[in-house]
């Protein structure tokens, strides 16, 4: 009988085993190497494209702030434009009503009264003149209250001076409300 002797193969195996462990172990290793390298290659190109999108909504914000300012400007200038447009239409609908106040107050100075100062203050007119007697000054106030532009009329001062070192004349202040706007009728509708 022959006889054969194991332990060489055996031997063999066991080192042929071994380096086949080694071998998956390194496969295995280098196979955890490139699973953790795709992992973090993958979490930076989401970190990347999580920043570019970032970076793209702050330049989006920064966009949307600035035409909010820029719209803020303009709502700014758009009140402004309406306040002067309502300022001069407010002019336009009092420039009749001042005209005709000009000329209905022309037509009620008595013959012996003379106006030194005339002044519009809001709704108001200052006038300060001179009159031959009080007679004078209370019938000129009786023909400023029968009209419909003016108000009732307040007599703020009243003196005895005499003019041109002769004669003696009233000296008075007196202040008559307007009543122009929206509440009188137009001038052309009669």
């Amino acid at each position: 009988m022959t006889r054969i002797n194991l332990l060489p193969w055996r031997e063999v195996r066991r080192v042929q085993r071994q380096r086949e462990l080694i071998s998956m172990l390194v496969a295995a290793g280098l196979v955890a190497l490139g699973i953790v390298f795709l992992g973090y290659t993958e979490m930076a190109n989401r970190i990347e494209y999580q920043q570019e999108r970032n970076n793209y909504l702050r330049g989006e914000i920064a966009r949307l702030k600035k035409a909010a300012e820029e719209l803020q400007e303009l709502q700014k200038t758009k009140t402004r434009l309406v306040e002067r447009l309502t300022v001069i239409q407010k002019l336009q609908t009092s420039r009749p009503g001042m005209v005709q106040m000009l000329d209905k107050l022309v037509r009620l100075v008595p013959q012996d009264i003379y106006l030194a100062e005339f002044r519009t203050v809001e709704n108001q007119v200052a006038l300060k003149g001179i009159a031959r007697s009080d007679n004078v000054i209370s019938d000129f106030m009786r023909n400023i209250r029968g009209t419909s532009l003016f108000g009732e009329p307040a007599l703020q001062v009243i003196e005895t001076r005499n003019v041109n070192n002769s004669v003696q004349a009233r000296v008075f202040d007196l202040v008559v409300p307007l009543k122009l706007g929206g509440d009188q009728p137009e001038a052309g509708g009669k």
